[in-house]
């Protein structure tokens, strides 16, 4: 029993220590490979933590690869734009010029009710309001009035 509590400890020392080396981001707005790394760090520490014939470093030498892959790859995003695009995606348009962009709708398997939502959602009537809405790598939606007034964004899918 004392050493499944030493193990939690450690083990929970070292993910907020890696958590907090990863950044400050809302569950909301990781990216992918931050989810992903999240995801890993969860099942990498819960098996080291709860089976002592499981020794504890083959616990801490996963978090510590997979917390340092995550810094080493935000290193490279901020580094390389090329590398950022191939890894987090590019902007994509739902909406050009007051008109739905179907090729990029079917793509992200957004409706075309979903855009009509957020587009209500950042206080306009409807689609003549609005010149564009661009699907941000973030999974955050843009809408951009017609006449290039200010722009407002919500994460996809949020209501208010």
């Amino acid at each position: 029993m004392t050493a499944i509590l030493f193990r939690t400890g450690i083990s929970y020392l070292l993910l907020l220590c890696i958590v907090r080396l990863m950044g400050k981001r809302q569950i909301g707005e990781l990216q992918m490979t931050e989810f992903i790394s999240a995801m890993l760090l969860s099942q990498a520490a819960v098996f080291p933590m709860t089976d002592p014939d499981i020794p504890l470093l083959y616990g801490i030498l996963p978090l510590l690869c997979i917390g340092s892959f995550e810094v080493i790859l935000s290193m490279l995003c901020i580094k390389s734009t090329h590398f950022r695009h191939f890894l987090e995606g590019k902007p994509i348009p739902l909406v050009e010029n007051g008109s739905y962009v179907q090729q990029n709708l079917l793509r992200t398997r957004i409706s075309r009710e979903e855009v009509l939502s957020q587009i209500r959602s950042n206080g306009y009537t409807g689609l003549e309001e609005v010149d564009k809405v661009i699907l941000e790598p973030t999974g955050n939606m843009s809408v951009l009035p017609a006449g290039g007034e200010s722009t407002s964004n919500q994460t996809k899918g949020e209501s208010q």
